[in-house]
């Protein structure tokens, strides 16, 4: 299911998944595979373009904001966070932050867009960057084990922080009660904070060649126009990476990325074996 997910194939996703929540079998990483599977369903419903009720299943995403984690890095986390970062390609906070997105997403498709409904969203993407924060601001979080889930928390954290961004302009231009709570104190350096993490994104994937990772940040950064020449040579270097067979699988995951829309206001946010690139695929597969 987590395999799926990164390559955008959400029906697939959402049936691998299916009852790991109802399942009465404890196992250690059970509370991740939860997570997971009400992350593929609701990325399947949003590609649907439907609403998903948020309220079937209380994933207390928001509470991390009045908790001391939102400005302090928790450096004595259990065994279960460490493991998930080391054994998948996003642990646990990087799939908090995943469902956080989703959130946004929803609410965005709700036809009662007003002031309340912005400010909702901003919390969300606060959140979703706290949950990051704490993955990424470990000692030992880009290390050798944890480096696929470091790169998605960095990517993740990128799209958030725009995100943010826009939804605060949004705020303040379009609505008369248009004050919020810069939680994160963030406010006027998304821009630049989050151009640092897809550059330290892409710096990773270069040098520990992982093209997967490469044609991430490639297409963002021509979806987010941060250097639209910049990431299409980064996405033809990935495709170099991997054998010609898998040529047509790589275009296809391109193509879903290029179906993915995100929207803020209306306005839009601007494998496969690879060879000789040995740690291009997701570890899921």
């Amino acid at each position: 299911s987590s395999f799926y997910l990164l390559l955008h194939e959400f029906e697939n996703a959402a049936e691998i998944a299916n009852g790991i929540n109802t399942t009465q079998y404890g196992y250690f990483f059970k509370p991740i595979g939860t997570l997971h599977e009400d992350l593929a369903n609701r990325e399947l419903a949003l590609n649907q373009h439907k609403i998903f009720d948020s309220s079937e299943r209380d994933l207390d995403l928001l509470s991390i904001l009045s908790s001391d984690n939102v400005h302090e890095i928790n450096h004595n986390r259990g065994m279960f966070p460490q493991s998930a970062e080391t054994l998948s390609d996003r642990g646990i906070e990087a799939v908090r932050a995943a469902l956080c997105s989703t959130e946004i997403r929803n609410l965005e498709l709700q036809s009662n867009h007003n002031a309340d409904t912005v400010r909702k969203q901003i919390q969300y993407c606060q959140a979703g960057l706290a949950h990051l924060n704490q993955s990424l601001g470990q000692k030992d979080a880009n290390n050798h084990e944890r480096l696929k889930n470091h790169m998605m928390c960095l990517y993740q954290r990128c799209h958030l922080l725009c995100w943010h961004h826009k939804l605060f302009l949004l705020l303040q231009d379009n609505f008369e009660d248009g004050e919020i709570n810069d939680t994160l104190e963030i406010r006027g350096t998304e821009i630049d904070s989050a151009r640092k993490s897809l550059e330290e994104c892409r710096e990773l994937s270069e040098t520990h060649q992982y093209p997967f990772m490469q044609l991430l940040v490639g297409k963002s950064l021509i979806k987010l126009g941060f250097d639209i020449s910049g990431g299409e040579e980064l996405i033809q270097h990935a495709l170099q990476c991997i054998e010609p067979s898998d040529s047509e699988v790589a275009n296809s995951i391109l193509s879903r990325m290029d179906d993915v829309h995100v929207n803020v206001g209306g306005h839009t946010l601007s494998l496969f074996k690879p060879t000789p690139c040995q740690r291009g695929m997701p570890s899921a597969a």
